[in-house]
C-alpha cells in the first residue's frame, strides 16, 4: 500500500493539450455566467461582444407594442422564456468552441518545431 501511495503520476504533456475538450467545456462552463452578465451590463452594440446568440435571441423576440388580449401576451412572454433559455445554451455552446479554436490552434503553433510530430 505504502509503495503505491509514494509513486508519483507523471505525464508527458501538460494537461490542456492532452484532454483540450475538457478544458474546452470547463472554460464555456465559467465564461458564460460572466459573458451574460457583462452582456446585461453592456449598451447594446457591446453586448453582442460577449454574449452573441443570447443577443441575437433577444433582440429578435424583442416585445413589440402592447396589443392583444392577457392571453396572447402570456403566449408571448412564455415564447420569450424558452428563448432566452435556448440564448443561454447556444452562448455556453458558442463559448465552448471559441475555446476550442483558441487551444486547437495553440496546440498547433506548439507542435509546428517539433521534428517528432
Amino acid at each position: 500500500m505504502s509503495q503505491s501511495l509514494s509513486r508519483k503520476w507523471t505525464f508527458a504533456e501538460p494537461f490542456l493539450p492532452r484532454h483540450p475538450w475538457i478544458a474546452a467545456l470547463l472554460f464555456g462552463t465559467v465564461a458564460t455566467p460572466a459573458g451574460i452578465i457583462l452582456g446585461w451590463l453592456a449598451p447594446r452594440p457591446l453586448d453582442a461582444v460577449v454574449a452573441l446568440p443570447l443577443v441575437l435571441l433577444d433582440i429578435w423576440l424583442e416585445p413589440g407594442p402592447t396589443i392583444g388580449t392577457a392571453a396572447e401576451r402570456t403566449e408571448t412572454t412564455l415564447a420569450r422564456l424558452l428563448a432566452l433559455v435556448l440564448g443561454i445554451v447556444l452562448t455556453w455552446l458558442y463559448y465552448v468552441l471559441v475555446a476550442r479554436l483558441v487551444l486547437w490552434r495553440l496546440t498547433e503553433r506548439g507542435t509546428d518545431g517539433d521534428p517528432q510530430g
